[in-house]
Formats: structure tokens, sequence, C-alpha cells
């Protein structure tokens, strides 16, 4: 049997028939074949390498003992050769075949003896459509995993990627249009024990090159040592690109992060793809440099990693009209390094570091593109953005979409008696010209049915108040029927908002949902938080801030005043908002005097660095505009209760682990921080769920979520998270540290306190009266309480023992 991933952040699961038939047959697997052929085609090689991540991971040779993640120390059955047990399949990658990939198979083919034809299982056309992968029975008596790839190769008459001799190396799977050979039960079923017993250690100690090596083979590794010392690789002379060390560019491409084993041929290959644009493609060159590099230097020492292969693949790839960004970024930074190092420099200001820089952005930048691929809206919604703008339109857009659902409901796993609604605090928090702007056209494309909908309701207001002018003026309408104000409810407010106005809406806003009185949330949109800032200091809006915090929770309020035009009663606040600003507007909102109000844990404050160019002449994708329109309207018709238990699980693991490790800590500022994190778990992801899972909750009301529903929720939870702790950590922890300071209980050591230390442990009548300085009578009352309160104890008539060293 063999394994397979559904990502790279999960651990492997073991393959079954009906698993495997639902891969290969699934129309998206289909589909992104196709997409990522197209990609190629164009040259467009980082779309490609992003779409093929998005296919069906399989790892055909082995499966995996339990273990601990690397990243968070989670038990699964991970990835990793340490830990593998071999099966006794074998596995070889044909990359960059010339010519028709099934008559070069068909050819090789011929080539095999019946009795190797018998061995093979599985043969495909890879995702790129110019390469092979071919499953085979191993032959323990030829050798492990990379000598058994040599011989069968060598039968085939074809050039195998000798990269892929690691136990923990999988494939990605494309649709069932690319199988040429499949006996899928020997495929499935087959185990071969005696090939683990042999060759499992080996690998677990991390010797995966060959254990054979021909005559061939030594002459190759001769010829390459003398290749070697022609280029000169012993040489101190530093090779050079415009006067700066390839070594110094290849430093800052890597950004200063090491390698870990398991990513190290992918990154060499890379690395190799980019050098081609610096080096005029000389694959000698790019050779040297990379056996110059540590991490390659490593797996060279560590399996004989054949470097030259690695670049030969390299060159068999597209080539961009210009240099790719990463090799750009890392060329400015190591010609900057190297101007000021020579003196070049000295009247250029260093270049800040940027503040944001200490947020993982390219992670989850990488990973919202992945999920992009798997949920409506996102593709249209990341178009034309900086990947590090991502999260911001990922909440921002959540909280729209969340707010036109604002007829539903769900139960959290924290009394589930109490009906939630779908909440949304949102800042967005950039520089000046960051780019906020793209927030307020994702608000007039996906709030449009709110729009729309209390564009006639304000006509109506408007007239009312057009009449009631009238009526002043004009003698005639004097004479008509009185006008009564119209009862609106009105859902979106802008910053000039009086507060009675607010509430009158707020209270009209209800319908009736599946039998109950449901109230709308009201909204609010500004592109300047410091207009919203300003709009609270006093006016008829000087409320407002309460009503912002009562909010998240709908919390209760109300209102008694004399005035006869305001609402009396009592009210729950349903009310979402989106603001953008800068961090000096956030500042004036959320600072260390007011941490205490609860503000910060309410809200989801998410950066929008300065980063990227503006693009000219972007072309207006008319169906991204159709299909966020679609989908607004279908959410707006949402009503009822949502199903999500495994979201509710998966919030409730996420944060019960966190918290036992602030409490383990004694950190009260992460425990605070943490509290609120799992409600925008829910609410960010929800939206884009139910989304993909339409069709489901059309036809029976349910939602059956995967692992891929809960990746975008836990990454909802990890961006919040990692977010709270980056603008308000510092805040937490000293507002705890004040608090500690300002409640300190001095405890005060009285005279009466004293006497009792100095009694003996055991003590008689006449003791006590002398240490106290009383009469007989009253030190009899105070021994007779003593006793009472368990301070002392009897041991014989007239004598005590003291059960306390000190009073409480």
């Amino acid at each position: 049997m063999f394994c397979y991933q559904r990502n790279f952040a999960l651990p492997t699961e073991e393959m079954t028939a009906a698993k495997f038939e639902a891969l290969i047959h699934a129309p998206q697997t289909a589909q992104r074949v196709r997409e990522a052929r197209e990609a190629l085609a164009k040259g467009d090689k980082a779309t490609y390498d992003k779409i093929k991540k998005t296919l069906p991971f399989v790892i055909f040779i082995a499966t995996y003992e339990e273990s601990l993640s690397l990243k968070n120390k989670q038990l699964g059955c991970w990835r990793k050769q340490q830990h593998c047990q071999l099966n006794g399949l074998c596995v070889i990658d044909f990359d960059h075949i010339e010519g028709d990939v099934r008559e070069v198979w068909a050819a090789a083919y011929a080539k095999l003896s019946e009795e190797d034809r018998k061995r093979i299982v599985f043969v495909f056309v890879t995702p790129s459509g110019h390469g092979l992968k071919v499953v085979f029975i191993a032959d323990a008596a030829v050798g492990n995993l990379i000598d058994n790839q040599k011989d069968f190769s060598e039968k085939l008459g074809l050039n195998p990627d000798e990269a892929c001799k690691d136990a923990s190396r999988g494939s990605f799977l494309t649709a069932s249009d690319d199988i040429i050979l499949l006996d899928e039960e020997r495929l499935i079923g087959y185990e071969n024990a005696a090939y683990g017993q042999k060759y499992n250690a080996e690998y677990h100690s991390g010797k995966s090159q060959p254990t054979k090596q021909g005559n061939e083979e030594r002459e190759n590794n001769e010829e390459l040592r003398m290749k070697n010392e022609a280029l000169g690789m012993n040489s101190q002379e530093p090779l050079l690109y415009h006067g700066v060390p390839y070594a110094q560019i290849v430093e800052a491409w890597l950004g200063g992060q090491k390698v870990e084993p398991g990513d190290r041929h992918r990154t060499s290959l890379l690395l190799a793809d980019h050098l081609r644009y610096i080096t005029d493609n000389d694959g000698a060159l790019i050779e040297q440099i990379l056996r110059q590099t540590p991490f390659v230097d490593e797996i060279v020492q560590e399996r004989h990693e054949d470097v030259a292969q690695t670049v030969r693949s390299a060159q068999g790839y597209d080539f961009l009209r210009g240099i790719p960004r990463r090799m750009q970024e890392a060329l400015a930074k190591a010609e900057g390094k190297a101007e000021h190092s020579v003196g070049k420099a000295e009247n250029v200001a260093p270049h800040a570091e940027d503040i944001y820089a200490q947020l993982p952005l390219d992670k989850w930048a990488a990973e919202l593109q992945e999920l992009a691929e798997c949920f409506p809206c996102m593709r249209e919604l990341f178009q034309n953005v900086h990947p590090c703008k991502l999260p911001a339109i990922l909440f921002s857009s959540a909280a729209l979409f969340g707010t036109l659902m604002t007829r539903a409901y769900y139960r959290f796993w924290y009394e589930p008696e109490i009906i939630r609604r779908l909440n949304y605090c949102i800042f967005i928090i950039g520089d000046p010209g960051a780019g906020k702007n793209v927030i307020e056209k994702f608000y007039f494309k996906i709030a449009a049915p709110m729009l729309q909908a209390d564009q006639q309701l304000i006509e109506a207001v408007n007239r009312y108040k057009d009449s009631r002018t009238e009526r002043t003026t004009s003698t005639k309408a004097q004479k008509g029927d009185a006008l009564k104000k119209p009862v609106v409810g009105i859902r979106v407010h802008p910053a000039r908002t009086a507060t009675g106005e607010f509430i009158r809406h707020m209270l009209a806003a209800v319908e009736t949902v599946q039998g109950q009185p449901l109230n709308l949330h009201m909204f609010s949109f500004d592109s300047e938080l410091d207009n919203v800032n300003k709009n609270n200091k006093g006016g008829d809006w000087k409320d407002r801030e309460i009503m912002e915090l009562k909010a998240f929770h709908n919390e209760q309020d109300g209102q008694m005043y004399a005035n006869q035009e305001s609402v009396t009663g009592m009210f729950r606040v349903f009310w979402n908002f989106i603001y953008t600003g800068t961090p000096y507007a956030l500042h004036r909102k959320v600072n260390q005097r007011n941490f205490g109000t609860g503000m910060s844990t309410r809200l989801a404050v998410i950066p929008m660095p300065d980063m990227g160019q503006a693009q000219r002449h972007q072309q207006v994708d008319m169906q991204a505009n159709e299909t966020l329109c679609t989908w607004a309207y279908r959410l707006d018709k949402v009503e009822g209760e949502l199903p999500i238990e495994p979201l509710n699980d998966e919030t409730y693991e996420w944060q019960s682990q966190r918290l036992e490790i602030a409490e383990f800590n004694g950190d009260k500022a992460d425990r605070t921080l943490l509290k609120r994190i799992p409600y925008y778990g829910i609410g960010v992801s929800l939206p884009f769920i139910l989304m993909r899972h339409w069709k489901e909750w059309q036809e029976s009301k349910s939602l059956t979520m995967d692992d891929m529903d809960r990746r975008l929720c836990r990454l909802a939870m990890e961006i919040q998270y990692s977010c709270q702790k980056f603008f308000f950590g510092e805040m937490a922890f000293n507002y705890f540290a004040d608090q500690s300071k300002e409640f300190v209980v001095r405890k005060r050591t009285t005279r009466y306190d004293e006497c009792f230390c100095k009694l003996p442990d055991e003590f008689k009548t006449q003791h006590f009266m002398d240490c106290f300085g009383v009469s007989q009578p009253t030190a009899s009352r105070s021994i007779d309480r003593f006793l009472h309160d368990g301070m002392i104890e009897r041991v014989r008539h007239g004598v005590y023992r003291k059960l306390l060293q000190a009073l409480p």
C-alpha cells in the first residue's frame, strides 16, 4: 500500500482504491491540468508551479510511521524519510522528453523483456505534458530505489531525473486521460515487507545514494572532477556579476533563510532557473555557483546529488522576458551591500526595514493563492493585487459577504444555546498611498444588494423631509393630510449619522426568518478612519464607541431620554463596520490609555503594506465583476441556521492548544488576545465555505466540510492572532504589568499577629496571658475562638497546639 497528502500542511493518509479513483477522475483535476499546461505554454512558470501544487500529491514508494511535525509538533504520519516504511515499489521520473511522450514511451516499452513489462504497475504523463512517471516493482537484488531507477532506465533507454532518490519523494497526479498503463489491483495492494526490512534503516539514517557504482559512474565522477578543475573551482578568485560576487547574490536570493531537508533539491532547481538570467545561461557556470552554495554542497556530500542534472532540468524551462522578480530584488540588495562595502554610496541613507516584515506575509500569500483555486470568488478578488495585500482583501471581502448573510445564524461551541450572528469589526491599516482604495472598490461591488435596497428607503425619507419643508412655505400644502414619518430600516450608515437615526433604523430593520423575527445588521464603511475618529468626539454621534464595543457580541444597549424624538427602550446592537486608515489613525482609536475597554480584542486589524508597483493599462475583467455580483446577490438571500460543527471542532482545538501554552507561561496578555479569535476563524471562512458547497446547501441545507475548509478557517485564525500580537501585543503586556503594580495588596502586621507568632507550638493559658498581656477571662475567650476557627487544637486539658504559625 502507499499514501497521499491532501496538502503539504497535513500528514499523509493511506490510499484506497476508492480514493484513487476519485482523485484521477475528479473534474477539477482535469481542469487544473489544462490550466497548468496553458500557463506553461505561455511561459508563465510561476503560475504553472502554483497550479501544479493544487493537484493530488501521491507517494507511491512508502508509508510513514507517526512522528511530530517540525512546525507545530503535531502527531501524524508526516512525510519524513527517517520514518518511512518502503513498500517495494519504485518510481522513475523522466523530464523534458522531446517529441510525442506516448510515442517515446511505446518505443522504450518495446525494448523491455516480458518479465520486466510485468513489473510495471502504473505509467502516466506528468502535469507538464512533457514528462513521464513510471511506477514499477523494485528488485531487492538490484539495490535501493536509485539503483532500481538507474537499472530500469537503462533497460528503457531513457535518462531519469536522478534527484528523485529520497524515500520522501512524491508525485503530482494528472487526470485519467493522461494514464498510459494502470494495473490498479497491484498498484493499490502491493506490499513487499522484505524490501523494506532490507533498506528502511539506510533511508532512516539519510542514506539514499546509490549502493552500487559501476565503471561508467566512476568515469563520470572522474570527468566531473577534471571539469571542476578546468573551471577553477579551487581558485580563490570569486565569480562576479557586474562586479558583485555571485555568492553574495545567492545569499540575498535566499534571504538569510536556512534551506531545510526536503526543500533542498526543489530550491536548488529554482535557483538554477533564476541564475540562467545572469550567467548567459552558461550551464557550467551555473553548476559551479550551485556547488559553492552551502545547502547544495550538503546534498552533494550526503547523497552525491547530480548538480549537472539539476542544471540541465532548469535549462529546459522556457525563458521569461525579463529577470524574475525574486532575482531582481536579490540583485538590488546585493549591489547595495557591495556599494556600501567599498564606499560608493556613503551619501545614500540606508533602507529602512519594513515594519511589516515581522509578519509572515509571504507565507500567508502563498497559502491564499493556493486556496484561491478551490474557493469561489477568491481568484477574482486577488486579481492585480500584490500578494502581501491578500490578507486585507480576504478579511474585508469576508465581512462584506458575511454582512449580506445577515439573515443566517450559527451556534458556537461556547454556550451553544445562544444564537450567534456573523459580526465583523474590521480595520485595514496601511501607510498613505498604500492602495487601501481597493477595499472601497470591492465595497461598492459586493455591498450592491444593500446599497440598492437602501436607496428606495433614502428616497422615501427625503420626500418626507421635502414635504415638511413645503408645509412651512405653502398654504396649500398646509391644508393637506397630516404627514407621517416613514419607518425605514436603512442599513448603510456613514460616519456623520445621528445616534437617534441609527437606532431608529436598526429597530426597523427586522425580518421574519423561518417564523422568527431577526434583526438585520447595520453596516458602515469609511475610507478614512480619521473621519470616524473625528465624529466620535461629540455631537449626535458621541455614543458611537460604546455601540462599537457592544456590536461584536450583539450586546444589549438602551436609552431613556426626555427628548420626544428619541427612541425609548432597550435594544441589541447589530452593526458591522469596515474602516481603512493609517497607523496614526489606529493609534488615536486604540492606545495604551483605552486598551482596557476591550475594543482591541474585538477588532480585526489587518495590515496593507505599501508594496509593489501600480500596473499600467490594466484591463477591466467584466467576468470577474459579474462573478462577484452574482455571489453577492446569492448570499443576500441566505437565511436560517448554518451547520458549522467542523469549524467548531477546528476553532476549539486551535484555541485550546494556545491557551494551554499561555497558561503554562503565565501570560495573561496572550490569553486575552486569544479569547475572541475563533469568532473570526468562523466569520472569515464561512462565506467562502458556503459558496464552495453552494449546491449542497441549496439541496439539503447542509455543509459537508473537508480539510480544505478547515484549512481556510485555521489560516484566518493564524492571521488574526499574528496581527493582534503585532498591533496590540505590547499594549496587552503593559496593561497587565501596570495592573499588577496598581493593585498590589500590602500586608500589614499588627501587634495581635506578632503576639500569636510568639506563642510556642504547645502552650498553656498562662503562656497566652503572658504573650498577649491579657487577663485570664480574656485569654480563655480568645482560646475558645481560636479553637472554633481551627487555628489551634486541644492536646489535653489546659494544653493547646498551634495549627498555624501565623494568623491568616
